[in-house]
């Protein structure tokens, strides 16, 4: 008897949700080439090293025929570095892009592994400038899909950086430290605080309320360091922030934001609705990307959408016809 069942982590999409994702995905694409954004699109296979340096459990990989290691792709960006890279592509460019990424996830979580993306990458631009036009292009994207209700969160990635290099932990105590921070544990990161002690203890104790109102958040952050690469970035996050008042209706930032991707070395930000626990949008600046490919560095801004949140955001408003 042939397998009827899809492997952990894959769903079928049909009728209304299949209808509407790919409406979802053409009306964003069609948006960002309508406001200059070169389309690319990447080969869903890849050399695995294009993703990391290591083999990584949380990718599906595969042997070809020659033996050569091979990964679906987890991200799209990656390949946008190796574009970049090894082609004749001239920067400054912006590129945007939809299509299929491929993530790993714990058999008993439920999650999905598969996901529908559509995002941009400016790339060679003035940093300001190239995180301004992210930001709208985002705030667009979301509109255009019917999302009605959502709130824009930043960090930066350089501050949890910052900490985490000064602390110089081994590797297991590494991903502690990073569990506590993302769950937020307040007992956790004061006991922490006692074993690693370093310059940056009322700052790592503070992470769990470093949350909430942009001016609030960045002036409790500023009384507790005098770091100077750190008040960099939050002044970084000051600006940026200020600049947006009349784009978005709500701004919040989290301090306790880990990074997404390795490769982002800036600020961050995340779209979260009322809806839906995942992020719609994650996003962020990552200059160091195509060093990895042998490419001068160049500053970079990019974000990716999720069309699968987009449409779980709003099902309950599509109408649909057809299909039982």
């Amino acid at each position: 008897m042939k397998k009827t069942t899809l492997p952990i982590g894959m769903h079928d999409k049909l009728f209304k949700r299949a209808r509407a994702m790919y409406t979802i995905e053409r009306d964003i694409s069609d948006l960002l080439m309508n406001k200059g954004f070169n389309r690319i699109e990447t080969p869903t296979l890849e050399h695995f090293q294009v993703f990391g340096d290591e083999v990584s459990a949380n990718n599906y990989n595969l042997f070809d025929k020659k033996g050569e290691l091979l990964s679906l792709r987890p991200d799209i960006t990656s390949q946008i570095g190796r574009v970049i890279a090894s082609t004749q592509v001239q920067t400054p460019i912006k590129f945007s892009y939809s299509g299929k990424v491929f993530n790993y996830n714990e058999e008993m979580r439920g999650l999905s592994n598969e996901h529908t993306q559509a995002g941009i990458e400016i790339i060679g631009f003035p940093v300001q400038d190239a995180l301004q036009e992210a930001i709208e292009t985002a705030k667009a994207a979301l509109d255009v899909s019917g999302v009605k209700n959502y709130q824009f969160e930043f960090s930066h990635a350089s501050i949890l950086k910052i900490i985490f290099e000064e602390l110089n932990l081994s590797e297991k105590d590494a991903q502690d430290l990073a569990v506590l921070i993302r769950d937020k544990s307040i007992t956790g990161l004061n006991e922490f605080t006692k074993v690693h002690s370093s310059e940056f203890d009322e700052l790592i104790k503070n992470l769990p309320f470093l949350f909430g109102q942009a001016s609030l958040v960045l002036e409790k952050a500023r009384s507790l360091t005098d770091n100077e690469d750190v008040l960099t970035a939050l002044a970084s996050l000051e600006d940026l922030t200020k600049s947006l008042e009349n784009v978005l209706t709500h701004i919040t930032i989290d301090l306790a934001q880990l990074s997404s991707m390795p490769y982002y070395t800036g600020i961050m930000f995340k779209v979260f609705g009322d809806k839906v626990p995942d992020a719609f949008v994650s996003g962020g600046r990552y200059d160091k990307l195509f060093e990895r490919f042998g490419a001068d560095q160049l500053t970079a801004v990019g974000w990716a959408i999720d069309i699968d949140s987009i449409y779980r955001a709003i099902h309950d408003d599509i109408v649909f016809e057809g299909g039982a």
